[in-house]
């Protein structure tokens, strides 16, 4: 990302959401080079996420791992957000890849009910959505 991001405050998470958070943001940060099959395995069946659902999961996991708050991180906290929308709601947001025109600047994010989740600013007025992993896609 190209803009000036901050952290967003840590939030409250029970000792059980807070488990989930971390093992997420592990599992994530270990297969961000392989997403596909982490993508594959957490969509096979799911049911799309609401917006809100897809936030919590987004501030969950930058919470406990805060390292996945930083401009470098979109792929594994976007990763780890589907990993504990999953574990915790049964359901899992969409995975959107978008590219910056006229470089090779690329953005992860994840989005519920069609809109973006736990980004300080909309991504789509600077990045053009190539990619997009929706959970009925994986039915």
């Amino acid at each position: 990302m190209s803009h000036p991001v901050a952290l967003p405050p840590r939030i409250g998470l029970t000792p059980r959401q807070r488990l989930r958070a971390w093992g997420a943001a592990v599992v994530a940060t270990r297969c961000a080079r392989h997403p596909e099959r982490v993508v594959r395995a957490v969509m096979l069946g799911a049911r799309p996420a609401t917006w809100g659902q897809a936030a919590h999961a987004v501030a969950a996991v930058v919470s406990v791992r805060l390292a996945l708050g930083g401009t470098s991180a979109c792929l594994p906290r976007s990763l780890a957000a589907l990993l504990y929308c999953r574990a915790t709601y049964g359901a899992v947001p969409v995975l959107v890849v978008g590219v910056r025109p006229g470089t090779a600047m690329v953005h992860a994010w994840v989005e519920g009910e069609g809109q973006p989740a736990g980004e300080p600013a909309d991504p789509r007025r600077m990045y053009v959505p190539v990619r997009f992993h929706h959970p009925w896609e994986h039915m």
